[in-house]
Parts: C-alpha cells; structure tokens; sequence
C-alpha cells in the first residue's frame, strides 16, 4: 500500500513538473518561441517586391539577364501593371533600343510609393504581396548567454495569406524568386530571439 501511494506521488510531481515546464514562457521550445516570432509578424510591414522607380527603362538585348529590369518589367506588363513601348536607336537612347516600362492605372493604384522620391520625373515605390504567417518553428540554436543576456536563433517558414492576383504571375516569379518561394508557401526566414523577464521575445 505505501510503496502504491509512493509511486502515485512520485508520477504527480513529475507530471506536475512537466506541465510547469511546459508552461514556462522561458522554456525554449516550440511553443514558446512561436509566440517570439507570431509577435513579430504581427508587427512586420508587408512582404513587397524591390523599389523601382517608374517609368522604368531596359533593353531588351537584357532579356535572360537576371541582374537587369527587362525580364522583370515583362512580368509586370503581363500582371497587368505595366505598359512597355520600345524607343531607339536613336540619339536620346544613345543608339540604342530602349524599352519604356509605364505604369498602368492598376499599377499606379497600387504602388506604394517610397517616403523619398529620388527622382523629380519618376515614381519610386514597391509592389506589396501580403504578411507572413507562421507555418512551422523548425529549429532554434542552443541559447547562448552572454552577460545577463541570453540569445538564440529561431529558424522557421511561412507562408503568405490572400496573395493578390497579380503576384501568381510566372515571370514576375522567374524575375524574383523570394516571391516564388513566399507565393508557394515555401519561405523560409530566421528571427533573432532573447530571454527577458517576460519570456522569451524577439530581438530585433
């Protein structure tokens, strides 16, 4: 009968231990550091596509060229947010062909221009997709302290939420393979954490 209650007691502790565990916002597990980079997102402006500046220009020789606009601004024509009209040779293109790359109404609806426009001519802004949610914590480090601070890396992927139409066009995908991979729902990112009074909480 004693050695029945004993074992009866033991497993209470430990299960009673295991849940404080569990429950401890310092504990690094999954749970925890999902809170850390759920916050976070929370937080986080939408993923967009690189500024440019509009009208946009490039030659269309660039085409296959991944480090020019060409093949990007014939992703944004075939999404329907650009128009393109080539221009040259001539001596204003410096004798060579030109295309123009103009925004269309849509584009121009939905461009979410930069606080600072460089250009008096043009204008500067990005192409936003949607926010990122959490799909998965993969795998963190070991917490390392240093001081009285304690860090880690969080390693997780995403996906993004009511993606807008233009944003499943293929060539805009080919030009900008972030895009691809947050369209498939296959992101992938990391998030600096740190332990505070209050659990753990991202940080930066």
């Amino acid at each position: 009968m004693h050695n029945t209650f004993s074992l009866r007691l033991t497993a209470a502790v430990a299960t009673a231990v295991l849940l404080a565990a569990c429950s401890n916002k310092s504990t690094p597990n999954e749970e925890n550091f999902a809170a850390a980079v759920n916050q976070k997102l929370a937080a986080s402006p939408e993923h967009c596509l690189p500024a440019a500046s509009w009208p946009a220009s490039s030659e269309p020789s660039d085409h296959g060229n991944p480090y020019a606009f060409y093949d990007a601004g014939i992703g944004f024509v075939n999404a329907g947010l650009a128009t393109v009209k080539e221009e040259g040779p001539s001596a204003s293109t410096n004798f060579r062909k030109k295309a123009i790359f103009s925004l269309t109404d849509e584009g121009k609806k939905i461009l979410v221009r930069e606080e600072l426009q460089p250009y008096p001519k043009q204008e500067t802004g990005r192409f936003c997709y949607g926010k990122a949610k959490l799909t998965k914590v993969v795998k963190w480090d070991a917490p390392v302290t240093v001081g009285n601070v304690t860090t880690t890396t969080v390693y997780y992927s995403y996906a993004i939420d009511d993606v807008p139409k233009w944003a499943e066009n293929e060539q805009l995908k080919a030009a900008y393979p972030d895009l691809a991979a947050d369209v498939a729902g296959k992101g992938q990112a990391t998030q600096p954490v740190s332990l505070t009074s209050d659990g753990w909480q991202a940080a930066n």
